[in-house]
């Protein structure tokens, strides 16, 4: 009798069905994490972008006479674009509340910023 060594086609297949899976998946996860870190870089980007309009709206440029105010500003060789506004306090309150918005397309905030700072 002579004896066959070797894997058989539905062998094979099985294999090579398996490794495809296992290829795609681990594709898709360094994908997702890609995406993920560049998502959380822009984050990153706004938050501390937001950190200096709020620095700048208290020292060089306070909102004196003005509710609202935006624009844009390179940043890690991004563009953002940034939107402040300041609600008066009310009566006996002495505080004000400044809300700084930071986004990538004037459409969906990226980050926000609601603070209160004391009127003067």
């Amino acid at each position: 009798m002579l004896l066959q060594k070797g894997f058989s086609l539905l062998e094979v297949g099985a294999a090579l069905l398996i490794l495809g899976l296992a290829v795609t998946s681990i594709f898709q996860f360094i994908s997702s994490t890609t995406l993920s870190a560049f998502d959380l870089e822009e984050r990153a980007y706004a938050r501390q972008i937001a950190n200096n309009r709020l620095a700048l709206a208290q020292t060089l440029e306070p909102m004196i006479g003005i509710n609202e105010r935006d624009g844009q500003i390179d940043f890690g060789g991004k563009t953002f674009f940034w939107s402040e506004s300041i609600i008066q306090g009310q009566g006996s309150d002495q505080m004000n509340e400044i809300r700084i918005l930071v986004s990538k397309n004037q459409q969906v905030a990226l980050y926000e910023l609601r603070v209160f700072i004391e009127k003067k």
